[in-house]
Order: structure tokens, then C-alpha cells, then sequence
């Protein structure tokens, strides 16, 4: 029997009833394209380095529920599962390259060091947050050590590696994943940290991680309080309008406009990307 993980459908989580860490990144990367999925939602076809990505994310997990259990990790389960978790998308990665990196995960000395005995893995943390409202978040990880803090690991794939100041600097995604934690337990994390899979000519597993701190936890507030405040102000300027035409998402794409569903290029109605690429021209 092929071991599965299964995922919540986030692509249906409006921002008005509650915001997730997912729309406050596409905020940030994108004024238009966060305005388009409240008022124009489409459905999202991941590319090949996202489908890769969440295979990748869920061979970890289920190679996790065997070192959690201390059992021998079954790679060939974990990773038939990873390919059963992206078998719908249309571009799913080449499986002999997810298997390559459940292999090197699993050899790796980050991981032959850290104990999964208490390890949690995509936990649902939905709760009102002070300042903010009512939050959904999954973080892929969370750990304990020995002297019960807890520890917030985000696992990632990417072509390049992460800087070293990048999880100290993370506020919207681990600060915001360490501040939502917090809230539910009352307890501390201690810190947080991206464990990536580089897809290099040599590809490797990175560790970067950072202490969690009041300064990482307070523009985490402020800054997932910003696009809670930018989601009421666009409700009260559309409110009662057939056809919202008003915005107060006005920051241009950060990382261009490529792989969007509001692309006219697939049928979205975004017409940024055309002013865009115009000048580009």
C-alpha cells in the first residue's frame, strides 16, 4: 500500500473571513495579484518547481513519521507517496530527482543529529490574533528539544541557496508561523529555520536558521497587521460596488508575473502584466 499525505485545499481560504500566511506573501509580492484573489479568485496551475516542491515537502514528512516512531525510514513508500501527492498537477516533477533528494534528506547530518520524537508536522493553526484577526497557518515542522522549546523548521526547494541572515529576516513566513505558535501554546520558540534543497549542478541540503526574537516577532505583527488593515480598508471601498474597481494593494510585482493565474496569458483578467511587459519591451 502506497503511504499518502494529504493536504487541506488552501486555494479556498477567502482573506476577509481569515488571512493566511499564504495571501500576506502574495501581498507582498504583489498588490494586483492579492486584490484579484479577493474580488476575481481563479484556480492555480502549479508549475514544475512548485509540483516538485510539495513533493519533496511531503516524502520529508512521511520519511518524519518514521523517525518520529524510531522505525527504519522506508524510502521507496516515501517517495512513491511524494509522487502520489503531485500525480494531478501538470507539470509533476521528474520522480528520480525527488527521490535523489528524500535520499540526501535522509543522509543528511542535520537530520541524522535531530531528534523527531516529538516532532509535529503540518499542525492547523487557526486562531484570532490580537491586532490581526482570525489567522490560518501550516507550518511544515515543528520540533522540541530536550528542555521543551520548540523550534519551527519551513522546508523548501530553490535553485539557489538562502542567504544567511534569510531566517532571521523571514517575518511574514517564520516570524509569522513563530508568533501564531506562540499564541496558541503560551509557550516559546526558540528558533526558526529553513531547511532547503538546493537544485544546483551538485544539489545539497541548507540550513539557515535564527533565534526567534521580539524584534522578529513584533514586524511579523505589524507587518501581517498591515495587510489585515489593507483587506478592511478594500471591503469598506467596495462596499456595495457590483464591480470592485478600488485598491489599496498598489505595490507592483516583486518577482515578475510569470506563473499568476491573473495572467491574460491564461485567461486572468490582471492587467498589470500587460503594462508591465509593454515598458519591458
Amino acid at each position: 500500500m502506497t503511504a499518502t499525505v494529504v493536504r487541506d485545499d488552501l486555494t479556498r481560504r477567502d482573506p476577509r473571513e481569515r488571512i493566511s500566511k499564504s495571501f500576506v506573501r502574495k501581498a507582498e509580492g504583489c498588490g494586483n495579484a492579492a486584490w484579484l484573489s479577493i474580488h476575481d479568485p481563479r484556480p492555480w496551475s502549479p508549475p514544475e518547481k512548485v509540483s516538485f516542491g510539495s513533493a519533496v515537502d511531503a516524502g520529508v514528512e512521511l520519511l518524519i513519521t518514521y523517525l518520529r516512531s524510531d522505525q527504519q525510514p522506508d524510502i521507496r513508500r516515501a517517495h512513491q507517496g511524494a509522487m502520489e501527492r503531485v500525480k494531478d498537477d501538470p507539470t509533476p516533477p521528474e520522480p528520480s530527482e525527488v527521490l535523489s533528494a528524500l535520499t540526501s534528506w535522509l543522509a543528511w547530518d542535520v537530520v541524522q543529529e535531530t531528534d523527531f520524537s516529538y516532532a509535529v508536522t503540518q499542525p492547523h493553526i487557526r486562531l484570532e490574533l490580537s491586532g490581526i484577526g482570525e489567522v490560518d497557518a501550516h507550518p511544515d515542522l515543528i520540533l522540541k528539544d530536550a528542555g521543551g522549546y520548540e523550534h519551527i523548521i519551513d522546508v523548501k526547494t530553490a535553485k539557489a541557496a538562502k542567504p544567511a541572515n534569510a531566517a532571521a529576516t523571514s517575518y511574514t513566513e517564520l516570524g509569522f508561523y513563530a508568533l501564531l505558535r506562540e499564541a496558541e501554546t503560551g509557550g516559546e520558540v526558540a528558533t526558526v529555520a529553513y531547511w532547503t534543497y538546493v537544485r544546483s549542478k551538485k544539489p545539497y541540503w541548507q540550513r539557515v536558521s535564527a533565534p526567534v526574537t521580539a524584534h522578529l516577532l513584533s514586524v511579523a505583527q505589524v507587518r501581517v497587521a498591515a495587510v489585515a488593515r489593507a483587506i478592511e480598508a478594500d471591503g469598506l471601498l467596495n462596499d456595495g460596488i457590483a464591480q470592485p474597481a478600488n485598491s489599496v494593494f498598489i505595490n507592483p510585482p516583486r518577482y515578475g508575473c510569470g506563473d499568476c493565474e491573473h495572467h491574460p496569458a491564461v485567461g486572468g483578467s490582471c492587467t498589470w502584466a500587460e503594462e508591465l511587459e509593454e515598458v519591458a519591451a
